[in-house]
């Protein structure tokens, strides 16, 4: 398939005619609460370049998660989930439904109304946050937090900071995010934000465009409401859409054109890379003309079979501008800034990738910003911060080797992370070295598979025989690592399933974390576009997929199907477990690539300082609870792998929808009334006592978790 890439020169680093044209840029919920995204940065600093001035940036995210996070507002959410719990216990027969909100009402025993503005104290001071078991204790406040938050509008609908994928919304129906009313209820948790501070900044001045950008799936149905709010708010303002999710909404659409039911408040979307989009459109509402001949663009109505992707000439970029964001309001001890100093992926060959603005390859072509630009860059963000992640898909061996020279010279003393490549050079050009000198502290290495035939499959270019030397060699230079990868890859044995995971255990010295997934067919894709060669038949999607983010497919030696979620049953519980060395996923502490892991590489080293870090936390956020419930099996209530499960079966039938999955879950549950007590634990694992025994193994299990151990209720 051919890509378009407009033939108007990139946005220049020249100063164009001067504009006060007030424009707003919004980062939606719901997302990484640890730091901005880049994106918008990039933007205000092309269109400052081009003589826009006129700017006023919003990162509606943390804005809404600060606001909700008020003690009197925690407040109100504890009391409304006492008051779900009386319902619940007064109904004569529960629902599935029913039991999946009981069971996340009980979550507010452990909570007061000040233990999340608390726990958000704990992540921006420097002394707690790097005490990992006071630190433990705000994140499980956190996750209690917005299992309660769930009960404001769809149960067990967002977790980590994300709409949870897979369970009781579809986020690739048009079903579910074209239908007003669902989407309300689906961020119904944001409504005293949305409806109160959002309110007052689209009133605070008559904005001629409206941006929204959104990077994750997660962000899409808040986007979709805050667009909606603001045509009705501002009917003659121009409304935008751009960002990564953006960008797959429109080239997997299932039938061309369909994303302008999805954006239907939108007058124009940009798919692609949007500094010279953004700029181009701008510049026609200053000047009064329509959109005609701006890069990379569709405007309202709109439907090329090829939609226009546009890559821009990162040599010519201005700088992104930091300035746009309060800092001191996320989630950190100190900033963590994303930056990229190249685009895309130098070695852009492997079967499974299907990443970014691609259209007729595996992802974005490479593209390097000159490594002077880059320092110029790197001073400026100096003044921010001192910790960068660069946001990359892979930096060619050349290209890091001349970054890090300049970087170990520019006394820039800045800490950094990033993506690479497992390059066979590493030991030989003594790269590990360099990289340490240029402040590296943590590497995200794409392994892919213990198999080598596998490897081969995929065309990733490594030999595995010499991934122990290069890990070694990091490893000698205090660098982490950090190892991802998956299973289930077309045509896979389930004995290469296990040696993947084997490999790492077998050399765990060398690496700080894993995480091994499942393989997902998607269809930009080689293997997708190529199926016969990987021994793979694509089957028909559900019809409920109208954004194809995954394919079923089938494994044509062994006639097996394969969905998303499927359990690869091959590895094992032991094996698993062996890799997991953090309780916690992103944003937090233990996620790959996370801002807080970041940080502890750079304070801890290469093993992060997690082993053996035990003891009394220095605050105390969450308890043990204790209460006496009307149920005597809450064990065997609806929970959040029940719905996945019901989701996943439903997909195989005839595509799920909030409706079908909402048709079993008003179903009877298996609710039996008998008094209880119960034991509500701070992770928000609910057991039920019936002895001291019990009781005094949840007290010693707190313990060691650093978590409160002291008794609420009617101990």
């Amino acid at each position: 398939m051919a890509i378009f890439i407009a033939e108007t020169p990139t946005v220049r680093r020249t100063r164009r005619r001067p504009s006060d044209l007030p424009y707003l840029l919004i980062n939606p919920p719901l997302t990484d609460p640890t730091q901005p995204y880049h994106s918008i940065s990039y933007l205000v600093g092309a269109a400052r370049a081009a003589g826009f001035t006129g700017e006023r940036c919003v990162d509606a995210n943390i804005d809404a998660l600060n606001h909700l996070a008020h003690p009197h507002r925690v407040g109100a959410l504890l009391d409304g989930a006492a008051k779900t719990r009386t319902r619940i216990e007064a109904l004569s027969r529960l629902t599935r439904l029913d039991e999946l909100t009981y069971r996340a009402a009980l979550a507010a025993e452990t909570l007061t109304a000040d233990s999340v503005r608390e726990a958000i104290q704990v992540f921006r001071n420097a002394e707690s946050f790097y005490h990992y078991p006071t630190y433990r204790q705000a994140v499980m406040v956190m996750k209690l937090w917005q299992e309660l938050l769930c009960l404001e509008g769809v149960p067990k609908s967002i977790a980590d900071f994300s709409v949870m994928p897979g369970g009781t919304v579809n986020l690739s129906s048009y079903q579910d995010l074209c239908d007003p009313a669902l989407i309300d209820r689906l961020t119904a948790p944001f409504d005293p934000y949305i409806t109160g501070p959002f309110a007052d900044v689209i009133r605070e001045r008559p904005w001629r465009v409206v941006g929204f950008s959104v990077s994750f799936t997660g962000q899409l149905p808040a986007a979709l409401r805050l667009a909606r709010q603001t045509r009705a708010a501002i009917p003659d303002a121009v409304i935008v859409f751009g960002g990564t999710e953006v960008c797959d909404d429109v080239r997997l659409a299932r039938r061309p054109g369909d994303y302008w039911e999805l954006f239907r408040d939108a007058d124009i979307i940009v798919p692609g890379e949007g500094e010279s989009a953004f700029c181009g459109i701008l510049s026609a509402v200053r000047d009064g003309r329509d959109f005609g001949g701006i890069p990379g663009i569709l405007r309202r109505g709109e439907a090329p079979q090829t939609p226009p992707i546009h890559y821009e000439d990162v040599a010519e970029l201005p700088a992104p501008a930091y300035d746009v964001w309060q800092w001191d309001s996320y989630w950190s001890p100190e900033p963590v800034v994303l930056y990229s100093p190249t685009r895309g992926c130098y070695w852009n060959k492997c079967t499974f990738c299907d990443y970014g603005l691609n259209l007729d390859r595996p992802t974005s072509p490479s593209r390097e910003r000159p490594v002077a630009m880059v320092l110029e860059d790197l001073r400026k963000i100096a003044d921010i911060g001192r910790s960068v992640y660069f946001s990359v898909d892979a930096m060619s061996p050349r290209y890091l080797r001349q970054l890090c020279d300049a970087m170990a010279g520019s006394r820039l003393h800045l800490r950094w992370s990033a993506e690479l490549r497992l390059e066979r050079t590493f030991p030989k050009r003594d790269m590990a070295r360099q990289l340490r000198n240029a402040g590296c502290v943590a590497i995200s290495f794409g392994y892919e598979s213990g198999s080598q035939r596998v490897l081969d499959l995929i065309d990733k270019g490594v030999d595995l025989a010499q991934v122990p030397a290069i890990l070694a060699h990091l490893a000698d230079h205090r660098i982490g690592v950090q190892m991802m990868g998956f299973t289930g890859f077309p045509t896979e044995r389930p004995d290469e399933a296990r040696q993947t995971y084997d490999f790492l255990i077998e050399h765990r010295d060398h690496w700080a974390l894993a995480a091994i997934g499942a393989f997902v067919l998607t269809p930009g894709s080689i293997v997708a576009k190529r199926p016969e060669e990987f021994g793979a038949e694509i089957l028909p999607l559900p019809p409920t997929q109208d954004i194809q983010r995954w394919l079923p497919w089938r494994d044509r030696q062994g006639q097996t199907d394969h969905w998303p979620g499927d359990d690869d049953g091959h590895v094992g519980h032991e094996r698993r477990s062996a890799l997991k060395r953090a309780a916690d996923d992103r944003p937090f502490v233990g996620g790959i690539d996370a801002a807080h892991t970041l940080l502890y590489f750079a304070r801890f080293g290469p093993k992060l300082g997690l082993d053996g870090a035990f003891g009394e936390p220095h605050v105390r956020l969450a308890e043990i609870a204790q209460l006496e419930i009307p149920f005597a099996n809450i064990e065997d209530f609806t929970n959040l792998e029940d719905v996945q499960s019901e989701y996943s079966l439903r997909q195989r039938q005839a595509g799920a929808t909030s409706a079908s999955i909402g048709i079993w879950l008003n179903e009877p549950g298996q609710a039996r009334r008998g008094t209880a007590k119960a034991v509500v634990m701070p992770s928000g694992t609910v057991l039920l006592l019936r002895d001291e025994e019990l009781l005094m193994a949840a007290d010693h299990l707190q313990k060691l978790l650093g978590i409160s151990a002291r008794i609420r209720g009617d101990a």
